[in-house]
């Protein structure tokens, strides 16, 4: 249930799980008064944060509040459960509240520190273009953003990523054009080069397709560790954020830029990672009904195809089964739908 009331804060819950919500507050009083504390505290928070902040901020609230609900019998008297309550939702909020002014202060894109840059973001579904002053292009995929100074004024062309971008970037060897991840940053000076970047993605790639790349990998207690690597054609570099391993691989790139032109190739690949593939390219949302199903592997090929057409064909040449509600996707045990 506490799942449930972070993402109500955050604008994300559902109509299924709304009416779930709603189902607690009627069982009792008590979960009443619980939610009533925690709505009214979060809407008071003295941080000025957008809807964006809260959002992201999300799955760190949820990730710190794993406790189940408390069981409170019968015979308890009703100020002391009240008390209890009230001291819940104060803990809650005071870990909502730490956890959104962590992120105000460290996360590129929170309102604090997005002041005095643009911004531009590509919603799931979409492929936006940008064209930049010294006229270097970026192309994003689906669930991504940016931001930059309009100007790119400085002794370097700055640039922060989080989502997935392909650069063309404008030669000039007296102002470096760089590009902050996290934990890590792409460095060059004129080049071509695609970088995969999602938060929640285990790996994050650097590929490129014409020129040299500085890939450095900062990481360890306060980010002390440093290790980079240059990349030049047909090479990529990969960063492994749970075993925090840097590898250099020899590659076919043109796997990489697929999507720039609506290919989806899938070679061995995980269910899971093609659910996350097929939201940022046709945003719709994806729910396995059954955890196994995740590391299902497959290889397959697409271009310019309908999801549903896609779905199809994954469904009668792999063990699963899927239904679509809107946009939402089942996917299921064989013959589950």
């Amino acid at each position: 249930m506490n799942q449930l009331i972070a993402k109500y804060f955050a604008g994300e819950i559902s109509e299924d799980e709304m009416g779930q919500l709603r189902g607690w507050l009627e069982s009792s009083v008590e979960n009443k008064l619980l939610f009533d504390d925690l709505k009214q505290n979060w809407e008071s928070l003295e941080l000025q944060s957008s809807p964006n902040d809260k959002s992201r901020v999300l799955n760190r609230v949820k990730a710190k509040i794993k406790a189940d609900e408390p069981i409170v019998e019968k015979e308890v008297k009703r100020l002391f459960v009240r008390s209890w309550y009230r001291m819940a939702a104060s803990v809650i909020v005071a870990i909502s509240v730490g956890t959104l002014a962590w992120y105000q202060i460290n996360e590129p894109f929170s309102t604090l520190n997005t002041l005095g840059y643009e911004v531009s973001d590509c919603e799931a579904g979409m492929q936006k273009e940008i064209l930049l002053v010294d006229g270097s292009h970026v192309f994003m995929n689906g669930d991504s953003r940016v931001k930059y100074k309009k100007e790119l004024s400085g002794d370097e062309r700055n640039i922060f990523l989080e989502g997935e971008a392909f650069f063309d970037v404008a030669r000039n060897v007296k102002k470096p054009f760089v590009i902050g991840l996290d934990g890590a940053e792409v460095k060059v000076l004129g080049t071509s080069f695609n970088i995969k970047a999602y938060p929640e993605d285990k790996l994050m790639e650097t590929s490129v397709l014409t020129g040299k790349v500085s890939f450095k990998h900062t990481h360890g207690i306060w980010e002390k560790d440093q290790e980079s690597m240059f990349l030049v054609p047909g090479q990529k570099g990969v960063i492994n954020h749970e075993s925090e391993e840097f590898d250099q691989f020899n590659v076919d790139n043109q796997y990489d830029v697929a999507w720039m032109k609506n290919k989806l190739i899938f070679n061995n690949t995980s269910l899971l990672e093609i659910t996350k593939t097929l939201y940022r390219m046709y945003g719709v949302n994806f729910k396995l009904t059954d955890g196994s199903l995740e590391d299902l592997k497959i290889t397959a090929d697409f271009e310019n195809e309908e999801l549903e057409e896609i779905m199809k064909i994954l469904e009668m040449t792999s063990e699963f089964s899927y239904k679509m509600e809107n946009d939402l996707v089942f996917i299921g045990k064989k013959d589950e739908f």
